[in-house]
């Protein structure tokens, strides 16, 4: 699959997580939402950033799994991780820097096709990413203050991301099996990024 057709995949899909978010009320909307955000984007609450939250992890793991080869949206992501690493050090957010300094080279220790493009992976991702927000809650405790529970908690509070973040890597392998051809625009090449 190309790039341009995984960023259409991801669209399209982070538009239903969006939908499937309001429909279901993990997004209180209201008609003043979209004016509220305009007049006052900063802090980042309410409905749009959530939407805007939800769509951007649906596309991020819809490109996730060509992360491991050099592509379009391997010089995207590390050149934004390089943005986020100097804003998170230049501002001290060092507990920030540290997660994404250990973790963003991770798609780059294994072959192409090989553990980002595995079922269970956006599921250890969400797990990984619960489990580092756990850690840095307790850290000064030196891990005796760790509790699974708390993870677990932090999961069922924050399900629809979770649900973004499945939908948007099952999207991504979805349109990298060579069965799919209803776009025309689309080429089912697994060698093209």
């Amino acid at each position: 699959m190309n790039f341009i057709g995984h960023v259409t995949g991801g669209f399209l899909a982070g538009a239903t997580v969006c939908t499937a978010a309001v429909a279901s009320g993990y997004v209180p909307w209201d008609s003043d939402a979209l004016e509220l955000f305009l007049d006052s984007p900063l802090p980042l609450e309410g409905a749009i950033p959530l939407l805007l939250g939800l769509f951007g992890v649906t596309v991020f793991m819809s490109l996730f799994p060509d992360l491991d080869t050099a592509s379009v949206p391997q010089r995207w992501f590390y050149r934004i991780v390089f943005v986020l690493l100097g804003v998170s050090y230049f501002t001290g957010h060092h507990d920030l820097f540290a997660v994404v300094a250990f973790l963003s080279p991770l798609p780059l220790i294994h072959k192409h096709r090989g553990w980002t493009h595995w079922l269970i992976t956006p599921w250890l991702i969400a797990m990984l990413l619960a489990a580092v927000h756990e850690y840095l809650r307790i850290k000064d405790s030196l891990f005796s203050g760790f509790q699974w529970e708390q993870v677990l908690e932090l999961l069922q509070t924050y399900w629809l991301f979770v649900v973004a973040c499945v939908i948007g890597h099952y999207m991504h392998l979805l349109l990298d099996s060579r069965s799919i051809r209803w776009l025309p625009f689309i080429h089912n090449d697994p060698d093209h990024h």
